[in-house]
Formats: C-alpha cells, sequence, structure tokens
C-alpha cells in the first residue's frame, strides 16, 4: 500500500508544511522515507525529484511541486491527482478556488484562490491507464510568499 499525500491548500503536501524553514523541510521528507537527493540554489529534491520544494528569500518553503510518482499517492479534495484527467482536476480546483471562472489551458495555470498550480497537461504523464488521457506534469501548491515572487517576476521588477 502507498503512502497517501494530500494537497491542504493552505497548509501544504503531505509532510511538509509551507512556511517551514529548508532544514525543517528536509527533515521531515527524511521522516517519511524521502531524504533530500539533490538542491540546486532554492529548490530542493526529493523521492526521485517527483517532489520539489523551493524555498523563497527568507530560507522557507513557500512552494511545493508534486509529480506522479509510484511512491505515493497525491490527492486532492478526495481525488487522486494524477489518475485523473487534466481537465477534470482543473474544473475541481476550479469550484473549490471560489475566485470566479477560469479558462481551461493546458500549458500552465495558476488559481489565486488556493495558490494552485498546474503544469503541462500531456498524455506522456498518464503513468496510470498508459497515456490513454492528458495527466498534468505537475501539479503545485503555494504561499503569498510564492504569489509575491511570481509577481515580482511577471511584472518585471
Amino acid at each position: 500500500m502507498r503512502t497517501i499525500y494530500t494537497f491542504e491548500p493552505p497548509r501544504g503536501f503531505g509532510p511538509v508544511t509551507l512556511g517551514q524553514d529548508r532544514e525543517a523541510v528536509r527533515a521531515a521528507m527524511s521522516a517519511a522515507g524521502f531524504p533530500l537527493e539533490h538542491s540546486s540554489d532554492a529548490m530542493d529534491y526529493f523521492c526521485d525529484s517527483s517532489i520539489q520544494v523551493e524555498c523563497g528569500e527568507k530560507n522557507q518553503a513557500h512552494f511545493i511541486g508534486v509529480s506522479y510518482s509510484p511512491k505515493f499517492t497525491a490527492m486532492y479534495r478526495g481525488v487522486e491527482v494524477f489518475a485523473i484527467a487534466a481537465p477534470e482536476l482543473f474544473a475541481l480546483i476550479e469550484e473549490a478556488d471560489g475566485s470566479g471562472p477560469h479558462q481551461y489551458e493546458s500549458s500552465e495555470y495558476r488559481f489565486p484562490g488556493q495558490i494552485m498550480t498546474l503544469w503541462d497537461a500531456d498524455p506522456q504523464y498518464d503513468r496510470l491507464t498508459n497515456e490513454s488521457k492528458s495527466v498534468w506534469g505537475q501539479v503545485g501548491i503555494g504561499n503569498a510568499d510564492y504569489l509575491a515572487a511570481i509577481a515580482k517576476i511577471e511584472g518585471g521588477v
């Protein structure tokens, strides 16, 4: 039986809490059986790089990006995120986000209410049903610090 980790806006994902300092994230992931594999600048990689944790200027986790792994199950609102078709997951997050209607976009999308991100819907990421449907390559969750960093990048500031 695989461990189940859940996206819980605005708290975090599985053993990682947004706002945790980097050492606490590494300790939590190690305790979960996924020690740090490598690090690059602000990003730490765990579980064959299927869990990526980015730290902001305060060296605290502000974004968690998750890709499919056979080592755990990623859930959101009772649904396995890498088993559901990309448009269906988009609609599920949209409904819970409460930030108004959203237009499905398959390359990348950010929901502002929950600060959840979706990246690259494509059949190549469908590991569970032999590439029969488009599935998101990564599902992510961030906090206000992440939103501020993104706004800075998008605004060119």
